[in-house]
């Protein structure tokens, strides 16, 4: 099922990006086995980058954000790519806050920087980098990269809602961003949008009933995606990276420690190569 979708608003001067994330956060959620508050503040990153996957242009694209600081959730890393495969890992899986913005700026304490490192599949990667605004949580910190580093006005909104028995009962982003031809007057219209109007729709209506019921958009320029929690690492992969490896320095590894073992922090799995891989990988002649 498609989840995503983006169209451009406001005489194709603004583009729009509603974006349901629920089931990607379900995901992460349950292959990290979070708690509520880390869940919270994990799947608002994980929604951003939903978003800035789809912002990619090349079919290589890929995007990442390392976020660090002095709050309790510790490091956070997610990626994305052009296909809207994300995957991600937040340090401090068990955190006891509230998910609201007070308990948000708990989690990412006072002195946190964002980094993104965007690879087009052209040349250089772009690396882009801000500090986390001394008020608000995330979608501030996002909308303070996209000002300083990519130079756009962007207007972003995530929200992560948990039922009443503690899992996800809704995970979605709005945003709003101005192309750079865009007037005064649609810029006006975008910085007095509340976006947590476009949130609630979405949640209830949907992505295609809250586009329609809120924009004149022209269903002929829409761009409806499917964005998934999805994790690049597997066995297969990692059998390859210990063939570079070289069959002496991973027969001296299981020597001294029983096996190679590999864990992906992306997908929290764990993977054992034993003597018997080795003499598979590096067969006697």
């Amino acid at each position: 099922m498609k989840n995503l979708l983006r169209t451009l608003i406001y005489n194709e001067q603004v583009s729009l990006t509603l974006a349901d994330t629920t089931e990607i956060v379900r995901e992460g959620m349950r292959l990290h086995g979070l708690s509520q508050g880390s869940a919270y503040v994990f799947g608002k990153a994980l929604s951003a980058m939903t978003f800035m996957s789809a912002c990619l242009k090349n079919e290589r694209g890929e995007i990442s954000l390392s976020l660090k600081g002095d709050g309790l959730c510790g490091e956070i890393g997610v990626s994305g790519n052009k296909l809207l495969r994300i995957r991600g890992f937040i340090e401090n899986t068990a955190m006891d806050i509230s998910p609201d913005v007070a308990g948000e700026r708990l989690a990412l304490g006072e002195n946190t920087s964002i980094t993104i490192i965007r690879d087009d599949g052209y040349t250089r990667p772009f690396v882009g980098a801000c500090a986390l605004p001394e008020h608000g949580g995330l979608d501030e910190g996002f909308e303070e990269y996209f000002r300083i580093s990519e130079q756009l006005p962007t207007r972003i909104a995530t929200a992560v809602v948990f039922g009443e028995d503690g899992k996800c009962a809704f995970a979605g982003l709005a945003a709003l961003q101005p192309l750079p031809f865009a007037d005064e007057e649609t810029l006006q219209k975008v910085n007095e949008w509340n976006l947590e109007t476009l949130l609630s729709a979405l949640q209830t209506q949907g992505a295609t009933a809250c586009a329609k019921g809120y924009f004149a958009t022209d269903e002929s320029v829409w761009e409806e995606r499917k964005a998934a929690y999805k994790c690049n690492c597997s066995r297969r992969y990692l059998t390859r990276v210990l063939v570079s490896l070289g069959e002496t320095q991973m027969r001296q590894i299981i020597q001294e420690d029983g096996a190679v073992r590999v864990h992906c922090h992306y997908c929290n799995t764990d993977y054992e190569f034993t003597d018997e891989d080795a003499d598979l990988l590096f067969p006697k002649e």
